[in-house]
Formats: C-alpha cells, sequence, structure tokens
C-alpha cells in the first residue's frame, strides 16, 4: 500500500496531461480548435476541451473567437500564454528528470529511450488515425507509400483472421 498523502502518479499524470495539452496547442500557431481535438480520433475530447477551457481560466491559455470559414459559426481558438509558455518549460524539466531517474534505477533495462524529445514533441496527435498520422509526417511519399502498404498488409492478415475465427464460431 502507498503511503498517505502519496500522490506521485496522480501528480505525473497530470503533468503529463499538460504537457501534451501545451505541445499540442503549440503546434497550432493558427489556434487550436475543438474540431482539431475531434481530427485525432481516440481520445476523450470533452474532457480535453475541458481541460483547456481550465487552463484558459489559469491563463495558461489565451481564447481568440473567430468565425469558422466553413460552418460561419464561431469558434474558439486556444493560444498558449508567456505563462503558459513558462509552465511547459517547468513541466519539461520536472518530467525529465523522473525519466532520467528511471533511466538511472534501471540502467540493466537497456531500453533506449529519447526522453528529451518526448518532452518537446508529444501531443495529442498520437491518437490520430494511423493513416492521417503517416499523410501528415513531412517525409517522402515513397516513405509514406511504404508504411501504407505495410499496414494495408497487417491489416489484411488481420482480417483474415477474424474470418477465420467467425468461420469457425459459425
Amino acid at each position: 500500500m502507498w503511503p498517505k498523502g502519496f500522490k506521485f502518479f496522480i501528480e505525473f499524470s497530470e503533468d503529463l496531461k499538460t504537457l501534451f495539452m501545451f505541445n499540442t496547442v503549440k503546434d497550432f500557431p493558427e489556434g487550436l480548435t475543438y474540431y482539431d481535438l475531434k481530427k485525432f480520433g481516440n481520445i476523450p475530447h470533452s474532457k480535453v476541451y475541458r481541460m483547456m477551457k481550465e487552463l484558459a481560466e489559469e491563463g495558461f491559455l489565451s481564447i481568440k473567437d473567430d468565425v469558422s470559414k466553413d460552418t460561419g459559426r464561431p469558434k474558439h481558438l486556444y493560444f498558449l500564454t508567456d505563462k503558459g509558455e513558462s509552465k511547459l518549460i517547468e513541466l519539461r524539466q520536472k518530467i525529465g528528470k523522473i525519466f532520467e531517474f528511471i533511466k538511472h534505477r534501471f540502467p540493466e533495462s537497456g531500453i533506449e529511450f529519447d526522453h528529451e524529445k518526448f518532452l518537446k514533441e508529444a501531443t495529442f496527435c498520437v491518437w490520430s488515425s494511423p493513416v492521417e498520422y503517416i499523410m501528415q509526417k513531412e517525409i517522402p511519399n515513397e516513405e509514406k507509400l511504404n508504411f501504407l502498404i505495410y499496414m494495408e498488409k497487417d491489416v489484411n492478415e488481420i482480417l483474415q483472421k477474424i474470418r477465420k475465427e467467425k468461420v469457425k464460431l459459425q
């Protein structure tokens, strides 16, 4: 059992969520909207949107209202404030120290993990559709095609297994 008041995992989880949020907002220099979040697929959009509102109330994000060119309806654009930038730096340092501790505590694991790159690039887009993720990467089209061919082969093998199991059950 954890000692009373031991909140390490809760704080670590909150810090990671906030890091993901700040990095995601930062990746949208024209402003992040709720509709941008919906493109990421399997994330709890409404909870993330609520978190964005709370971070705005705390002064870490700013909100600019804009009229959507597509729908003509107003939308909220979220931006990282200077206070948010400072908090992002603080979070990267804090979480980085935890990753460093783990690396030194378990040197025999041999796992290579570039936590500094992770801290700079971790965003909610990792939950986007794998196809969208590949298509949005800045890599040559030939490399994108190779990834998609591999994915298609993998999906087809999974579908064959599913069909085989369905036949067994019928």
